[in-house]
């Protein structure tokens, strides 16, 4: 554990700044899942120590704990299927994945190039954006769902959802 402080406290300035956007990301996601009413003080006092540990030790499995244990706590903890802190809450899992993502791409003591903080600041903002899309028409649908049709409408998003990957996917493969 002194390792893990000593690298903290040695660490660059555009380390520490990528690991404040993962705690910033933790504690948006964690205030989210408060007004959104969900959980009790076992699961917040959870996610706050995971955030803690999201901060010193980025480039271990802390990150995914948080990831998987704030999606479980949201999913168990929220009522119903759509909740206008969902958004927040979302953009906040973006910046742990992407500050914990930078974080362990170079040791604490190396800067990060500023063509690489770009690059990843332009791709997190192509994500945000297009996450608060499909946020906005989850939203629309469930205001317009009347219950008819089933499960059609899942299908149908999770057959649009796969061939947006398989497309993705295509456009990865032809470009190498």
């Amino acid at each position: 554990m002194t390792d893990l402080w000593t690298d903290l406290r040695s660490a660059s300035r555009a380390q520490l700044t990528v690991r404040g956007a993962g705690l910033i990301g933790a504690l948006l996601f964690t205030g989210s899942f408060v007004l959104a009413g969900g959980g009790g003080p076992v699961s917040w006092a959870g996610l706050v120590l995971l955030s803690l540990l999201v901060v010193v030790q980025p480039h271990t499995i802390a990150p995914a704990l948080f990831v998987v244990f704030a999606a479980a706590s949201w999913w168990v903890g929220v009522d119903g299927p759509w909740h206008w802190a969902l958004l927040p809450a979302a953009l906040g899992l973006l910046l742990v994945h992407v500050g914990t993502a930078l974080a362990a791409s170079v040791p604490a003591q190396a800067p990060l190039p500023a063509s690489v903080l770009r690059r990843w600041s332009l791709r997190t903002g192509l994500v945000a954006a297009v996450t608060t899309g499909v946020w906005g028409a989850a939203g629309v649908l469930v205001a317009l769902a009347t219950g008819a049709g089933g499960a059609v409408p899942g299908i149908v998003g999770l057959a649009l959802a796969a061939g947006c990957l398989v497309a993705c996917l295509r456009n990865v493969g032809s470009s190498r």
